[in-house]
């Protein structure tokens, strides 16, 4: 019996849906710039957060002088970007035993927050783009090589699928984060209510503070379920862009959760076309894109 042609169309559009969604997560290729940043940004928000807990003195047993040499070893090496991607797997790595070992088994609680998983995954994922190919030694070497033996200059451009696990990283993060927040106790306002008292008010209750914590837990709800759903989308990304960039700096600057804010807003590089964080950079420095550059010097 024929497939009637309206249920053969229907089929050729949702293959041709999958077609464009695999190109988009495994198949684009793009600048390097933005996952170069991203590298260097995380690099940065491990040393903020763990460097002063991990100097040589802090812990002298076996198990945390290992620590502390395995974190400033494999952050430097990602921060000056010399093996960058092995780098970032070794950074990772020592992220989420910080995360499971030393902060689940031995009982460092504060090692057990979301933040520390969050930067232990995005170094993994980052070791899955071209982070080695700017803003690296590893790119210097690579030109002093294409230079000695007389070829061209290796295009600073890559696959761009580890920016794009970051994105459904940071989508999966959203979604959970309002989903636990789509409950009464929060949508009452009854938590920040909770929150506020705890760090500002103590024991006074201010007037209104009811009306206020429930208007802002419902706008947080729906704000994070937005950014879940829309961040991906360039049509939506440029009306909440701002709203999300506004939401995690009054968190960074209200409550104690600024390592978790400045990785989102890091990560927020992931969501740009690589070739337009390129183009802007360039506009900057007043030199041509990456590509352009690299065939007008060879």
């Amino acid at each position: 019996m024929p497939v009637p042609s309206d249920a053969a169309a229907d089929w050729r559009s949702m293959q041709a849906v999958a077609a464009r969604f695999v190109r988009w997560a495994v198949g684009t290729e793009g600048s390097s710039r933005s996952s170069a940043l991203i590298r260097i940004g995380l690099a940065m928000l491990f040393w903020s957060r763990w460097a002063g807990e991990l100097l040589l003195y802090m812990d002298q047993s076996p198990a945390g002088l290992f620590l502390a040499a395995n974190f400033f070893v494999a952050t430097t090496l990602l921060f000056v970007g010399y093996h960058s991607r092995a780098a970032a797997v070794w950074t990772g790595a020592v992220g989420l035993a910080m995360y499971y070992y030393f902060g689940f088994q031995l009982g460092r609680e504060p090692w057990t927050h979301h933040h520390t998983y969050l930067l232990a995954v995005a170094a993994l994922m980052i070791a899955l783009t071209p982070c080695d190919r700017s803003y690296s030694l590893d790119r210097y070497l690579a030109v002093m090589r294409a230079e000695r033996t007389g070829l061209p200059l290796p295009a600073e451009r890559g696959n761009l699928w580890g920016l794009r696990l970051i994105v459904l990283q940071l989508s999966v993060l959203y979604f959970f984060a309002a989903y636990d927040k789509s409950s009464y106790a929060f949508l009452s306002g009854a938590r920040i209510e909770a929150i506020f008292l705890w760090y500002y008010a103590g024991s006074d209750y201010p007037a209104g503070l009811a009306w206020f914590a429930t208007i802002v837990s419902v706008a947080v709800v729906a704000l994070e379920y937005s950014l879940a759903f829309g961040l991906p989308f360039p049509r939506a990304r440029r009306y909440l862009l701002l709203p999300g960039l506004a939401f995690h700096a009054i968190i960074y600057v209200t409550l104690p959760v600024y390592t978790f804010s400045a990785t989102m807003v890091l990560l927020y590089l992931a969501y740009f076309d690589a070739d337009a964080v390129d183009r802007v950079i360039a506009r900057l420095q007043g030199i041509g894109p990456a590509e352009t550059a690299r065939e007008e010097i060879s």
